[in-house]
């Protein structure tokens, strides 16, 4: 009986096998056939005619070209144009700027002329196709005359400015090219980690201009390297042999946009390839994509027929009916990564490490690859289910490293968040909270109606410390105090951070202190204890200001409170703490007046604008203005009732308010017949929360028909560093809009030019402050030096609180973009303001 049962066991088993194998060898065989049938779809589709026009053309395109009929990308353009527009009984026609050679002034004029004859010539074309960038400038510069009334669309533009700059103009759309070289450049670190040169190469066209900036800006990021440029429009041909001659094996070269050099001769691209290869024997990236062995390393690049035909089909969208306006730049670049399998075999890095979206070619031809149309069918088959068995297993091996890794990522990526969220809210010195994690904690945790105490500590004369003792001992002076703290508020729940260099802010629950209590004597005795610290006797003192809740007062209020009092103990006379006090009562009842005022305001017109001209620093000409928010109230000036709006919740409505003014402002003076100029509205940082407001100003903007060029919005950085989910979702809708952003009151706040190169402002506004101490004999260079960043990063720089004369010859030395002060005029009204003129100041 147990033998049967075996024999069973062994047959069901066999024949689960068998039943898996033909499953197997069936699916293999349907594979295989399939296949097959694809090879031959392929086949008769390579060997397909063109598509031909069936009946005559309905429209016509004429398609601007940069460069030349030889140009590499050419082909690939036309194939992708011919793809759509014949695919819809459209024609088309091209035309070449040949930008490369010919790209003076005096060529653009002649080609200017030419064109206009030949469209003088020609019958009207339905729409223009405009591909890189030279033929887009020149396309927008004379769209009035040459293109009026018909849609544009670009593709193939390196310049991200230019392009945005493009689809702001009327019946103007496109496609961005992004050869995505930060990218590549931090795979081709991670591929060959040992070599800590990169160089690049470029010529001072516009394609190559946009791929050097791009260079000089990634190399920011990767300190640990050397990073250099190779100018080959600077160079002879000689010269630039001997520059790759000096470049070392162990170098990366970028071998970008360069095809003209110093002697004015324009290379192909299989020149200047052959020149690369020839002279540099360091592992070469070429931003040009190719499928063939010519010493190139890895080549990358966008897929040109593909973009040309994208741009193509919005065409004859366009032509359809479908406005261009509404159809936004269009930045996704798709990218492949294409490399030659024996140089990087004589670089030493293996085929697993190139990325994963890329291609390897060159490989070696193996016995399979050559012979495998010989072999046997049953050979082929046992092959195929042999390679099927091995896939599954892989697949099963895979996932399950996948998994672990995913696990372990998972794991590593929660530590670094607990750890990053640790760093972001303390003091990387101290190891306590943050100014603004502890301002953030209070408005969080602490209640007015709490009972509580705000201190806030000022160390008595800790620069002399600084200067005596030297920064190093002066810091451990500042760790042993925090150290003190901690230890006299432990168990009780206190809060400390570091709210500035030497000021230390305390939340102490529960206590009412005062300048007697307990614990303000042992924070002062701290601080007032002789520290010997590196055989240094260190004696100081400390100032106190404290601030008690008062059932009124929201928390981070108190710490206005406190610091007030901290600054009367300085002036008291130091190493004592001070109460800070005030009759609230008279305090809220001027509150309350104030909101009622304002309450009236709202409620029945009370609001009015005045205009601060903005002044063209070179040509002294209006190039925009400032509008500000008065109240026809006695006494209400804006220092007086804004920060009651703010605190009330009242702000996002005068936003309202003072929106609708300016816009409809804009309309009379249009409709009076004067020339409109941009007008910046200020956006207060409690405004995000008005949901609705870019919605709402869309509704003026059609409702008056002005174009959103003509308004501006003012934020203070603060809010542009917040980097909320909010706040970026708000400033892409104004982008989206067409709305310029500036940054108002910069040199108030954090003030560090290096966040200017990712938040998305398009002006920075110098605050008065940081001209009336800096823009003075010995110092103005610092003033400079802001100007010329600031023009580093693309962006326009608006110099505020100009009074003097002097102020404004020195800031146009300096070539301020724009001035904004007394000294051309002070906030006036919109019938003086839209009539003024600086020219003779």
């Amino acid at each position: 009986m147990d033998g049967v049962t075996f024999s069973m066991t062994t047959y069901s088993l066999a024949q689960k096998l068998r039943t898996v194998f033909i499953i197997l060898s069936v699916f293999c065989l349907v594979a295989a056939i399939i296949f097959l049938r694809q090879l031959t779809v392929k086949n008769n589709e390579s060997a397909m005619e063109k598509p031909v026009y069936t009946k005559e053309a309905e429209h016509r395109v004429l398609l601007l070209s940069s460069y030349n009929p030889l140009y590499f990308t050419y082909q690939y353009h036309i194939e992708g144009i011919e793809e759509s527009l014949t695919a819809h009984n459209i024609e088309f026609d091209v035309v070449f700027m040949d930008a490369k050679i010919y790209n003076q002034p005096e060529d653009i004029i002649d080609f200017h002329e030419f064109l206009k004859k030949r469209l003088a010539t020609y019958d009207k074309y339905d729409g223009l196709l405009v591909a890189d960038d030279e033929a887009l400038e020149f396309a927008i510069h004379y769209q009035d005359e040459l293109f009026k009334d018909i849609p544009i669309v670009f593709f193939c533009v390196n310049n991200l400015k230019l392009a945005k700059q493009a689809v702001e103009v009327h019946n103007i759309t496109g496609f961005y090219e992004n050869d995505n070289l930060r990218e590549v450049l931090g795979e081709a670190l991670n591929m060959l980690p040992s070599y800590k040169e990169v160089y690049a190469i470029h010529d001072n066209t516009a394609a190559g201009s946009s791929d050097a900036r791009v260079f000089k800006e990634i190399a920011g990021r990767y300190p640990q390297h050397k990073f250099k440029l190779i100018n080959t429009a600077e160079m002879t041909e000689d010269q630039y042999i001997k520059a790759l001659s000096k470049i070392p094996d162990d170098a990366i070269v970028f071998y970008l946009t360069c095809f003209t050099n110093g002697d004015g001769y324009t290379y192909s691209i299989y020149e200047m390839t052959d020149i690369v290869t020839t002279y540099t024997n360091a592992p070469i990236f070429r931003n040009v994509r190719s499928e063939y062995a010519d010493g190139v390393m890895c080549s990358f690049g966008m897929d040109f027929k593909a973009q040309a035909k994208a741009a193509s089909d919005v065409m004859v969208d366009a032509i359809c009916g479908t406005d261009v306006d509404l159809i936004p730049l269009n930045t996704e670049t798709e990218y492949v990564m294409q490399f030659d399998y024996q140089c990087l075999r004589r670089c030493g890095v293996d085929v697993k490490n190139v990325p994963s979206n890329s291609s390897v070619f060159n490989t070696p031809v193996n016995i399979l690859e050559r012979y495998g149309d010989f072999l046997p069918v049953a050979g082929m088959t046992f092959l195929s289910l042999l390679f099927m068995i091995l896939a599954v297993t892989a697949v099963a091996v895979n996932e399950k490293n996948i998994n672990t890794e995913l696990l372990e990522s998972k794991k590593q990526l929660e530590k670094s968040q607990v750890k990053l969220k640790y760093q972001a809210e303390h003091d990387d010195f101290l190891d306590i909270l943050n100014r603004r994690t502890a301002v953030d904690y209070l408005k969080e945790n602490v209640t007015a109606e709490q009972q509580y105490s705000i201190l806030m500590l000022d160390i008595d004369n800790f620069k002399d410390i600084n200067e005596m003792y030297g920064h190093k001992l002066a810091d451990e002076f500042l760790q042993i105090m925090t150290y003190e703290l901690q230890k006299l508020a432990s168990n009780k729940n206190w809060m400390i951070a570091r709210y500035g260099g030497d000021e230390f802010l305390l939340h102490v629950p529960v206590e009412m202190l005062n300048a007697e209590s307990e614990t303000v004597r042992k924070i002062l005795d701290i601080f007032r204890t002789p520290r010997n610290i590196e055989n240094e006797n260190v004696v100081t003192s400390c100032s106190i200001g404290i601030s008690i809740s008062d059932g009124i007062t929201r928390p981070e209020l108190h710490i206005i409170n406190a610091e007030i009092a901290m600054y009367e103990a300085k002036m008291r006379g130091r190493n004592k703490a001070y109460v800070y006090s005030e009759e609230m009562k008279s305090k809220v009842m001027e509150e309350n007046h104030i909101k009622a005022k304002l309450l009236d305001a709202m409620d029945n017109n009370g609001f009015y604008m005045l205009y601060q001209p903005q002044i063209d620093a070179k040509t002294k000409k209006i190039s925009g203005y400032e509008a500000l928010v008065r109240m026809n109230a006695e006494g209400m000036y804006p220092g007086v009732f804004i920060p009651i709006a703010e605190s009330s919740g009242w702000i996002s409505r005068i936003g309202r308010i003072t929106t609708e003014l300016v816009v409809k402002q804009l309309a009379a003076w249009r409709d009076a017949g004067y020339e409109l100029y941009p007008v910046s509205i200020n956006f207060s940082s409690n405004q995000i929360h008005d949901f609705g407001y870019v919605e709402y100003l869309r509704e003026l903007l059609y409702y008056y028909k002005i174009p959103s060029q003509y308004l501006e919005i003012e934020v203070t950085e603060g809010l542009f560093l917040e980097r909320t989910q909010q706040a970026e979702k708000l400033f892409e809708s104004f982008k989206e809009l067409g709305i310029k952003l500036l940054m108002d009151d910069f040199g108030t706040g954090y003030s560090s030019l290096g966040y200017l190169t990712y938040i998305p402002v398009d002006v920075v506004k110098l605050d008065k402050s940081l001209v009336d101490a800096y823009l003075v004999p010995e110092k103005d260079a610092f003033i400079r030096d802001v100007i010329q960043l600031v023009h580093d990063l693309d962006k326009v720089i608006i110099i505020e609180g100009v009074e003097e004369n002097w102020q404004y010859e020195r800031l146009r030395e300096f070539n301020a973009d724009i001035i904004q002060g007394y000294y051309f005029s002070k906030p006036i009204d919109s019938d003086a303001a839209i009539k003024f003129s600086a020219e003779n100041k």
